[in-house]
């Protein structure tokens, strides 16, 4: 199964920094990821899209295309809007 790495934010709300999660896509594995932790619903994925900011990444490239597919092996990070100055 896919390993979905969660950071800052959505580890708290998730109560975990790391979950094998199914999926053939990229967005099947968010989907996934959601129900298994619906403290999640609405901050990464809203009205069926990602929401803006949230960044995510498979083996460490930017994924822009959430219907690129995923193996076994691959990892996914998830990272949340971060303000800064």
């Amino acid at each position: 199964m896919p390993v979905v790495k969660l950071f800052a934010t959505l580890r708290k709300l998730a109560g975990t920094k790391e979950v094998s999660v199914t999926g053939a896509t990229v967005a099947g594995v968010l989907n996934e990821l959601i129900q298994i932790h619906p403290a999640l619903d609405g901050v990464i994925v809203e009205n069926e899209q990602v929401r803006p900011h949230v960044i995510v990444t498979m083996n460490g490239y930017n994924i822009t295309d959430f219907e690129t597919p995923v193996t076994e092996q691959d990892h996914i990070a998830v990272f949340p809007p971060i303000a800064g100055g």
